[in-house]
Order: C-alpha cells, then structure tokens, then sequence
C-alpha cells in the first residue's frame, strides 16, 4: 500500500514538473527552481528577504533581456522588465492576479482590488475628484500640514539619527484625511491605531504571499494570520463607518464644513463628500463601496508617499551638494511664501530629485497582471492563465538609463535629451488605462512636504547604511535614517 501511494506521488510529481518545464519560445527561468514547489521556497522569509529576493528577480530579468520566468508551485509568472513588453502587458491586461484576491476582504472594491467591470465603472465615476483643479484646492491644506511636521521634527535637533518614517507616517495619515475625509485638525476618529492596524495587515498579506500553503482559502481560514486579519480588519472598518455615517448625517442636515467647523465657503471639497453626493444623488456606490474606496485611497496615500519622502530625505542627506540646490532654489522661487499652484511648477530641480528618487525607490516596486488569453511580446509569448509581474524597479534600473541607472542623478531630469528615449522609461504610477489615480495628489503632497522640512532643518543621511523591505509597499527597514541640524 505504501509502495502505490509512493508511486502515484512520484507520477504526479514528474506529472506536475513537465507541467512547469519551460515551452519554446520561453523566457529563461530563474535559478533554484525545485519539482512541485517551484521558486516558492526562495519567496519565504521576512519583508527584507522578500525585498532582497524581488531585487534578485528583477536583475535576473534585466540581465535575460526583459522577461524571466518564476515557478510560484505549478503556476507560472512572468518578471518584465522591459518598457516596451511592460505597456503591453499594461494595455492588453487589465485584471489582477489572484494573490490579489488576499487583499479583497480589506480593499474589496476599491481601485486596486476591484475586478475590471467594477474597476471600469467606479474608476470613471472617481477622475472628475482627482482632476488638477480639485487636487491644487488642497495646495493650502499641505502647507499646513508640513507646517505641523517641521514643529513635530523640532525635537529631533542636534541629536542622534531617528526615524523620520514614522513621523512622516503620522503627518500624511492627518494630511490624506482632513483631505479625503474632511476631518477636523483636532479630530481624532483615525490616529496611530489605524495607521498601526493598516500596516500589520499590508505585513499580513505579505506574509500570506510568501507561503504557498496559504495562498488556498481553506487552509488560510485555519491560520492564526487570518484570525489576526479579523481583528485588524474590524478596528479599520469599524473607524471608518463611524466616520462616513457622521459624514452622511452632517450632509442631510445640510452643514457642508471647513476642516469640521460651520463655514460659508469651503476651502476644498473632500473626497468622502464626493462620493456621498454621487451615492445620493446618483445612487453610484454603495455604503460599502464608499468606505473600500476610502479604505483604499486612504491606505495607499499615506503609506507610499510616507515611503517617497523618507528616501529622498535620505538622499539628500547623502548628497549635501544636491541638498544645497534644493534649497537655494526654494529661496529663490518662494522665499518666505508657501507653495501655491502658481509657484509649484517654477520648482524644476526639487521635481528631478523628486522623480530621481522614485526611479530608484519606487514605493511599489511591483504590480501584477492576469494573463487571460496568450500574450504577445517581442520575443516571447505569455501563455493564458499565468501571471506577470511588472517590476517597476527594474524599469528604473534599466540600460536605457545609461552606465550610471544605479546612480542618484537628478541632472538626468534637466535635459531631455539626457533622459531615454522610450516613453514607458519612467512608469512608477504605472502605465496604460490602469495607472494610479492618485499620482498628481502624491507628487503634491510629496514636494510641499520637502519644501517646508528643507527650509527649516538641514538633514544628515547616508543611503548606502540603510536596510529595506517590502510588504505591500517598498520602506526602509532601517529606524536610524536622518540626523536634523538648524538652517542659520
């Protein structure tokens, strides 16, 4: 009896591995591939092994030309880093893959998560709230808000390196959510526990991703992260129900408010308002929609931009004579005055060291796609039902970039000429119709935040001593990141 289940197991396991076995044309796979499990087992560790090994994938698909394969059990993904291979997958394949599916109990309909049809539909309903008008409205708030940061940082002067994430954390946590929420500057309905609860379940869908055991609903149910996620999950929920049903009572009653207090002229409209009106008046979501889409904007934003702001913190203060630009061209443009709409686009090098850092540390290294139907690139053809995987960190890091892509050079920026001259090089919102909503509010955000820090504090960093890791975004690892001195 033995023998028998012993032999079957060897026939499926031969049966399973000719299943994986590459079929020509294919990609080259990378190294370490074992029968059955694949790759899966070199996915396994913590977030900074999950960064390390992704980083690995990436140069291994740079190095092949663009396109690698990897084995997650017996399911196929694909590694692209190529620009052009990477906007057709963009274009041609818009649904996400289902490791994405872990994440529908906490973003459900929200942009990321949302199936196609879905996607389609709200997505249209959502671009008139992230059009420039409505996001430079919200210009006056950022500057408040980096204001509040600079005052928080005061205790950080001349002492030893810190962790400038954490801060930054908490200051966009407040920012995203007097912006899309319209909450009070004194209201304390999202704080630290939401911010703490959404990063334990970013770490929890990390996780899950990283053992293939997990990835079936039956034995995830049985896991102690699902009943964590659980517990998770009802703080996020249970915040922000509260906060949209105040929200729909106050618009019944008809008090449209400024920053939560009575105002005949509202400053901006925030985003949760907007979707109530379009829920009332045009019946477009659902109560549960509203707060996924909120979930999810809200999440997303302060996270990824928390991540941007921290690494070109670190960059500057690794590069003092980059720093000293900066700063001499916020004097120059702005002197003593806040950005605005007008004065933001004058900023031309803060924007290069903007886009330099996020070429190099993108805050979503990766987004993936399903491959439907088979998949035609230039020298290879993605088979249906398989994955892809669009490494935005390797795009950053690829040749077209030049001998120094792995160098921190914001000058590349000034001279179009410099800069390759393939339109897809600099992808890091993504490409093609399913790109990020959110990219205009994030670069808002980003530069106000570096213009009021960099005025007040010259900061002391070093790029090189710092550890990453990745869960659903890209972070340092590191809690020494900055050291603050006083600008004279």
């Amino acid at each position: 009896m033995i023998f028998i289940v012993l032999v079957l197991l060897f026939c499926a396991s031969l049966a399973l591995w000719n299943k994986m076995k590459p079929r020509p044309p294919s990609p080259p796979v990378h190294p370490g591939a074992l029968p059955l499990i694949g790759h899966a087992h070199q996915f396994y560790g913590d977030p900074k092994h999950l960064w390390e090994f992704v980083t690995k994938l990436s140069h291994f698909s740079l190095k092949s030309g663009g396109v690698s394969e990897i084995w997650m059990g017996p399911h196929i993904m694909y590694m692209i880093t190529d620009p052009d291979d990477f906007m057709t997958v963009s274009t041609k394949c818009m649904d996400k893959p289902y490791f994405y599916k872990f994440a529908t109990e906490m973003f459900q309909n929200g942009l990321i998560t949302a199936s196609l049809t879905t996607w389609k539909t709200h997505r249209r309903l959502l671009n008139p709230s992230f059009n420039l008008q409505v996001l430079t409205s919200f210009i006056p708030e950022f500057n408040t808000q980096a204001r509040n940061l600079v005052v928080s940082l005061q205790s950080e002067v001349g002492k030893e390196s810190f962790n400038v994430h954490h801060y930054l954390i908490k200051q966009l946590l407040k920012t995203v959510c007097q912006t899309s929420l319209g909450l009070a500057t004194e209201d304390k309905s999202i704080d630290v526990d939401y911010a703490n609860a959404t990063e334990d379940l970013f770490a929890i869908l990390a996780e899950r991703f990283t053992r293939i055991y997990l990835h079936l609903s039956s034995t995830y149910a049985w896991s102690s992260l699902k009943t964590k996620q659980d517990q998770l999950l009802k703080i996020t929920r249970g915040i922000m129900n509260k906060i949209i049903y105040r929200r729909k009572e106050e618009l019944k009653m008809g008090s449209k408010t400024e920053n939560g207090t009575s105002a005949k002229v509202v400053k901006f409209e925030p985003l949760l308002n907007q979707l109530l009106e379009l829920a009332d008046t045009q019946d477009a979501f659902t109560d549960d929609e509203i707060r996924e889409h909120v979930n999810t904007i809200v999440a997303a934003a302060y996270d990824t931009t928390a991540s941007s702001i921290t690494f070109a913190l670190i960059l500057l203060g690794t590069y003092p004579e980059v720093q000293n630009r900066v700063y001499k061209e916020i004097q120059t443009v702005l002197g003593d005055e806040d950005l605005t709409k007008d004065n933001l686009p004058k900023l031309v090098y803060l924007e290069a060291v903007v886009k330099e850092t996020l070429r190099l540390y993108p805050s979503s290294p990766c987004v993936a796609r399903r491959i439907d139907s088979d998949v035609k690139l230039k020298n290879y053809t993605l088979r249906s039902g398989t994955t892809c995987l669009l490494s935005i960190y390797g795009i950053g890091r690829h040749s077209m970039w030049g001998a120094d892509a792995d160098q921190f050079k914001p000058e590349r920026w000034l001279d179009p000429s410099a800069l390759p001259s393939n339109p897809n090089a600099f992808c890091n919102f993504g490409i093609g119709k399913r790109d990020c909503i959110g990219r205009v509010y994030a670069m808002l955000a980003i530069k106000t935040m570096l213009v009021h820090v960099l005025r007040k504090y010259i900061v002391f960093g070093d790029v090189n001593s710092i550890k990453a890791q990745l869960t659903i975004s890209f972070k340092p690892a590191t809690t020494s990141q900055l050291r603050l001195e006083l600008r004279s």
